[in-house]
């Protein structure tokens, strides 16, 4: 039976300019001991530039525009050759930007340049980062299935190989790079939440990770997989993982102030309207608004977003936020491990909302990575 000490505890890569602190910040994540680095693949960020402004956020006066992102693949090389230890996750990934032959040929450069750390975290997309591009958004489900496929594939077959999908055809095509460990290619871990993306996730993962998700939904789901690999004779390793958002500080009140505040609101409108209405509100931006579906930030002035912020009850941000001290933390991680919980991400968004508190913050972190490791 597994426990706490058994859980891996990864944290959110740096993903920002200048790379010197990038760089720096990698090595530090890797010398702490995290089990993993988890990379950001965006084009755009989920705040709008209307409200990223110093009255909302103190960030405003040190990142000009809250849409700034390397590359990914581009990064998570980087940081491999700058690290020994860590796993170099993508959290997440799709197959609208990017063509399912490249991605596997992506993440298997990648999982050379690690020596085997890498992890190819992959979903269905976000309207955000496709939809202002010129890229369509739609059967996105169907193409990451259609991707999936053709990534064992090419890892499985050097080629020459056919695949006539609805969205891609391959004709005698080839790719001989093979995992650095033959026999052995990266891991993939996959971003679902709704019953096709978990009988997805089932048929072709070696790993789960959804974000926002109570121990209880998170049992209940993780059950549905593996009633659907069991009946796909599924039986390798598969690894449970789960990213949160957390804010951290020894005063609850604290903790408190920080989640009201006007940029911690904005980010709680990526909570689906469904789980509001579950709750019994509505949601300001639509009564089926879906953050993957429907949320182009640029899209919103910056009267609707205040006028969004303000209807932001408690309850939405204690579910979106998880808030607490380094004993907090670990009696809700030992409740997830019994949910079947494998692999943490641990966002820390605690200096976003007080720049003041960064330090403090990862000093909480640290005390629960200590615990946790034994």
């Amino acid at each position: 039976m597994a426990d706490i000490h058994d859980l891996e505890i990864g944290a959110p890569a740096p993903f920002l300019p200048p790379w010197e602190n990038a760089v720096r910040t990698a090595r530090l994540i890797d010398s702490l001991g995290y089990d993993s680095m988890a990379f950001p693949d965006h084009f755009a960020g989920f705040i709008p530039e209307s409200i990223w402004t110093p009255d909302i956020t103190p960030l405003a006066l040190l990142q000009p525009s809250p849409h700034t992102y390397f590359e990914l693949a581009s990064l998570m090389g980087a940081c491999a050759v700058a690290t020994g230890h860590v796993k170099l996750l993508s959290a997440v990934t799709e197959p609208l930007r990017r063509h399912p032959v490249l991605l596997a040929q992506t993440f298997l450069t990648l999982d050379h340049i690690s020596n085997g750390r890498a992890i190819m975290g992959i979903g269905a997309g976000e309207a955000v980062n496709v939809e202002p591009y010129g890229i369509s958004y739609s059967a996105q489900v169907g193409r990451l299935r259609e991707a999936l496929e053709i990534i064992r594939l090419v890892w499985q077959n050097e080629g020459p190989f056919d695949y006539e999908g609805r969205f891609w055809r391959l004709k005698r095509a080839v790719m001989s790079l093979r995992p650095v460990v033959l026999g052995r290619p990266p891991p993939i871990w996959i971003a679902a939440h709704g019953p096709k993306m978990l009988q997805t996730t089932a048929e072709f993962g070696d790993g789960w990770i959804p974000t926002l998700l109570d121990p209880r939904d998170y049992a209940q789901r993780l059950k549905v997989i593996q009633r659907h690999r069991a009946r796909a004779g599924r039986e390798g390793p598969f690894t449970p993982a789960l990213w949160n958002w957390y804010i951290l500080d020894d005063e609850m009140t604290e903790c408190e102030r920080m989640m009201h505040t006007p940029l911690a609101r904005a980010f709680a409108l990526l909570y689906p309207a469904s789980e509001w209405r579950r709750l019994g509100f509505s949601h300001p931006l639509g009564e089926d608004f879906y953050s993957l579906r429907d949320y182009v930030p640029m899209r919103y002035d910056r009267e609707t977003m205040l006028s969004a912020i303000e209807a932001v009850p408690d309850e939405i941000l204690h579910r979106f936020y998880h808030i607490g001290n380094a004993e907090t933390l670990i009696r809700e991680m030992e409740e997830y491990v019994r949910a079947g919980l494998r692999h943490i991400i641990v966002w820390n968004a605690t200096g976003m909302f007080d720049l003041n508190k960064v330090r403090s913050s990862y000093t909480i972190l640290k005390e629960v990575l200590a615990y946790v490791k034994g």
